[in-house]
C-alpha cells in the first residue's frame, strides 16, 4: 500500500474537521489512487478505484452545487467526473460510464482543458466499444483523436487517463469490431509508429498498449493476407508479450501472447514454412492450457495446429488435436451454442475427414452425421448443412451405403438449389458439384440411367454459368464424369441383352464429343464403341440396333481425319 493510500483516513478525518484545507486534499488523494501514476507498479483492483473516484466526486459535488461556486470546484468536480467514467470503463460499468461522461461535459461553468475533454470522449468511446456498440463509437473516438493532436501533452496527472496512441488503440479497435480491417490496421500502424518514437522512460507507461497494439495489428495484417508484414513484426511483437510486461501483468499478456502465437503460425503456413508453423502453434497450445478462464483462445490455438498438421500429413496428430478441440467445443457451446455449435459442426467435418483417409469409414460417417445434426438443431447456416450433407453422402458411399448416400446426396442438392435462385454465381457451382455427388450415389446404388441424368444436369448448370471464375474447370471435371456414367450405362444395359439402350448411351457419348474437347471423354468414346462391337464380335445385335436407331452403318471408326488440319482442329465425329 502506497503513502498517500495510507494517509486516506487521517485525510477523510481533517475533511470533516476542517473542510477548507481539507477538502481538496482528500479530493487530490482520492483521485491520485483512482488513477496511480506509477506505470510500472500493479494497480488496485478496478473496483476499488471507481470507488476511491465516487467518493472524490461525491466530495466535490456539495462544492459546486453552491449558489455562487468557486471556479476551482466546478474544475475539480468535472475532472473527478472524467476520472470516475475512466475507473468504470475499467470495472466494465460501461453504462454507467456513459452516464458519467454526460455529467462531466456538462458541468455548467467548468473549464476542461482540451486534453481532459479528450479523455471523457475517451472513456466515452471504449465504453461504447466494449459496450458492443461500436457503430455509436466512431463518433467519439474521430473527435478523441482529433482533440489529442491539436493539443499540448496531457497533464502529468491526466496522462494515466489517456493519450494519443491510446485513442488510436480505441479508434482502430472500433474499426476492427465493425469489421473495416483495412481501415483498422491503417490506424494500428500509426499507433505503433508513436510508440516506437517514445523514450525508454515514456515507453513504461506504454506497456500493455504496446503489447496490445502490436498483436491486434498482427491479427489485423493477417486477415487482410498481408502475411509477410506480419512476419516482419514477428521479432518486436514478440519483445513486447515476452518482456517486462511478462513478469509484471502475467494475466494480462497471456492470452495476447496465445493470440500472437497462432497469427505467426497461420502466416508462416501461408508463406511455406508449416515447420515454423507447426513450432509457434505447439507453443500456442501449451500456453493456451492455462487459460481457463478464456477457452475460446485455446479453441483457437488448436484448430490452427490441427490445419497445420494437415499441411504436414501428420495425421495421426492431427486426429487427436482434432478430437481434443471437437470435446471443448462441446463443452463450450452448452453455455453459448450460437457461437459454438457451428464451429463444432465444422470440427466433427474435419474428424471425419481424418478418419475416412485412415479407412474407418463407419467414424467418418458417425461424425459427420453428427455435424449434420448440430447444424439442423442450430436452424441457420442453409449453405454449411448443404456442404456437410454432401461430405455425409461421399463417406456413406466409402461405406457401401448407397441407399444412405443417395438420400444425404438429394438433400444437399436441394438446399443448394434453392439457395442458387437468389445467388447463382455463389451456388451454382456448388450445385453442380452436388449433383455429382448425388450422381456417383446413384451409381453405386446402380441406377446408371438416373446417375447420368444428374451429370448431363450439371453439365447444363455449369454451362449457363461460363464466364464465371472456376467453372470451366468445374465443366471438365463433369464431362469426364459423364463419359465414364454413359460408358457404364453401356456396358450395363449390353449385359442386360438391351441392345437399343445401350445403343442410345453410345449417342449420347458421342454426342458429348462434339461439344467437349475434353481429351479423356475423346478417349473413353473411342473405347466404349470398340468394346461394344469386339465383346460379342458374332453377334450383329449392337450393329442392327445402331442401324435401327440411327439409321446409319455402325462406324468402323468413330472419328474420320478432317480437311481442316489447322492447331487446335478437333476431329468430326462420324
Amino acid at each position: 500500500m502506497g503513502p498517500v493510500r495510507m494517509s486516506l483516513p487521517l485525510l477523510r478525518a481533517t475533511a470533516r474537521l476542517a473542510p477548507g484545507p481539507g477538502v481538496p486534499l482528500l479530493g487530490a488523494a482520492l483521485l491520485h489512487c483512482a488513477v496511480p501514476g506509477w506505470a510500472l507498479l500493479r494497480p488496485p483492483p478496478p473496483a476499488r478505484r471507481s470507488a476511491w473516484a465516487r467518493e472524490a466526486v461525491a466530495l466535490y459535488r456539495p462544492e459546486a452545487e453552491q449558489i455562487r461556486p468557486e471556479q476551482r470546484h466546478l474544475d475539480a468536480l468535472s475532472r473527478a467526473l472524467v476520472v470516475h467514467a475512466h475507473t468504470l470503463v475499467l470495472a466494465e460499468r460501461y453504462e454507467e460510464a456513459g452516464t458519467v461522461v454526460d455529467a462531466a461535459l456538462g458541468v455548467p461553468g467548468a473549464r476542461m482543458s482540451p486534453a481532459l475533454t479528450a479523455c471523457a470522449l475517451h472513456a466515452r468511446a471504449q465504453a461504447l466499444v466494449f459496450g458492443g456498440r461500436a457503430e455509436e463509437a466512431q463518433e467519439p473516438a474521430r473527435e478523441c483523436v482529433r482533440l489529442y493532436r491539436g493539443s499540448p501533452p496531457p497533464a502529468r496527472r491526466d496522462r494515466s487517463l489517456g493519450a494519443l496512441p491510446v485513442a488510436l488503440r480505441t479508434q482502430g479497435l472500433a474499426f476492427a469490431v465493425l469489421g473495416r480491417t483495412a481501415e483498422s490496421v491503417a490506424v494500428y500502424l500509426e499507433c505503433a509508429d508513436l510508440l516506437r518514437a517514445v523514450s525508454v522512460r515514456q515507453l513504461s507507461r506504454f506497456l500493455r498498449l504496446r503489447a496490445q497494439v502490436l498483436v491486434e495489428l498482427a491479427g489485423g495484417l493477417r486477415a487482410l493476407g498481408r502475411y509477410e508484414e506480419v512476419l516482419a513484426l514477428e521479432s518486436e511483437a514478440k519483445d513486447a508479450v515476452y518482456g517486462v510486461i511478462a513478469r509484471l501483468y502475467p494475466e494480462f499478456v497471456l492470452p495476447l501472447r496465445v493470440r500472437l502465437l497462432t497469427d505467426l503460425a497461420y502466416c508462416h503456413d501461408a508463406t511455406g514454412s508449416p515447420a515454423a508453423a507447426r513450432t509457434l502453434a505447439e507453443e500456442a497450445v501449451s500456453e493456451a492450457r492455462e487459460l481457463a478462464d478464456q477457452p475460446e483462445w485455446f479453441a483457437e490455438a488448436l484448430h490452427c495446429l490441427g490445419l497445420v498438421l494437415d499441411e504436414l500429413g501428420a495425421y495421426d496428430e492431427q486426429l487427436t488435436t482434432l478430437t481434443e478441440l471437437a470435446g471443448l467445443y462441446t463443452r463450450l457451446a452448452a453455455d453459448r451454442p450460437e457461437v459454438f455449435e457451428p464451429l463444432l459442426a465444422d470440427t466433427l467435418d474435419d474428424l471425419a475427414r481424418c478418419h475416412r483417409r485412415s479407412g474407418d469409414h463407419l467414424k467418418a460417417v458417425a461424425d459427420t452425421e453428427r455435424a449434420v445434426a448440430v447444424y439442423r438443431r442450430v436452424g441457420r447456416y442453409e449453405d454449411r448443412l448443404a456442404r456437410i450433407l454432401a461430405n455425409l453422402s461421399i463417406r456413406q458411399q466409402s461405406a457401401d451405403d448407397a441407399e444412405s448416400a443417395v438420400s444425404s446426396a438429394r438433400e444437399a442438392v436441394a438446399l443448394t438449389r434453392r439457395l442458387a435462385e437468389s445467388d447463382s454465381e455463389t451456388h451454382g457451382p456448388l450445385t453442380a458439384r452436388r449433383l455429382r455427388v448425388l450422381a456417383q450415389a446413384l451409381g453405386l446404388a446402380g441406377d446408371h440411367t438416373a446417375a447420368v441424368a444428374r451429370y448431363e444436369e450439371a453439365e447444363a448448370v455449369l454451362r449457363d454459368l461460363i464466364g464465371v471464375p472456376g467453372v470451366e474447370a468445374d465443366l471438365a471435371v463433369t464431362v469426364s464424369a459423364l463419359a465414364g456414367a454413359l460408358d457404364t450405362e453401356v456396358q450395363d444395359r449390353l449385359a442386360a441383352g438391351r441392345p437399343d439402350e445401350a445403343v442410345a448411351a453410345l449417342c449420347s457419348l458421342l454426342g458429348l464429343t462434339r461439344r467437349t474437347d475434353v481429351r479423356d471423354v475423346h478417349a473413353r468414346c473411342v473405347i466404349a464403341f470398340a468394346r461394344a462391337r469386339a465383346e460379342r464380335p458374332d453377334d450383329i445385335d449392337v450393329v442392327r440396333a445402331w442401324e435401327r436407331v440411327v439409321g446409319e452403318p455402325y462406324p468402323t471408326f468413330v472419328y474420320r481425319r478432317t480437311e481442316t488440319r489447322g492447331r487446335g482442329a478437333k476431329p468430326a465425329a462420324r
